[in-house]
């Protein structure tokens, strides 16, 4: 529950990050999401975690079922259903052809 002293002491924090929210709320017995909220609501600057891009490039299933059947010497039509299968599967699949 937010008190008015817990929402002062927000406005005097100023701006927060995920950091700064988990540590106000584990200092106040709140979820960090809902610090995150509350900032929101009191339109008091959040700034988001950065989430860092895959410096790889995305490989899809249709490509692995692609890759199997060139080594494998088949048409890719004639195991393309192999496509819907889970990625890890086709990964064990193709690490061991």
């Amino acid at each position: 529950m937010y008190t008015d002293q817990i929402v002062a002491e927000m406005h005097e924090a100023g701006s927060f990050n995920y950091e700064t929210a988990a540590a106000f709320a584990e200092k106040h017995g709140l979820t960090t999401r809902s610090v995150i909220s509350k900032a929101k609501f009191e339109q008091i600057p959040y700034t988001p975690k950065v989430v860092a891009k895959s410096t790889t490039p995305r490989v899809r299933k249709s490509d692995i079922v692609e890759m199997v059947a060139t080594k494998l010497n088949v048409p890719f039509e004639t195991i393309e259903g192999l496509a819907k299968a889970d990625m890890a599967s086709l990964r064990a699949l193709q690490a061991v052809i």
